[in-house]
């Protein structure tokens, strides 16, 4: 059974990831990391919401949830 040749680094010195670019990849990875950090400030802000309804219930919402 033969094996596959061993692919070359690219030009710039980066290996690929699988069949993509490093680029993509690291592109990939901070999408997930700024859509993991938006959902965390959503649950703060949400979080924060209800507490503020508790001690002052009525009034302008600035944010509606």
């Amino acid at each position: 059974m033969r094996r596959k040749p061993i692919r070359p680094p690219l030009k710039s010195g980066l290996d690929r990831v699988g069949r993509f670019h490093p680029f993509l990849a690291y592109a990939a990875v901070m999408l997930v990391n700024l859509a993991a950090a938006l959902l965390i400030l959503a649950a703060l802000v949400w979080v924060s919401d209800l507490v503020e309804d508790l001690f002052w219930p009525g009034g302008p919402e600035w944010i509606d949830f």
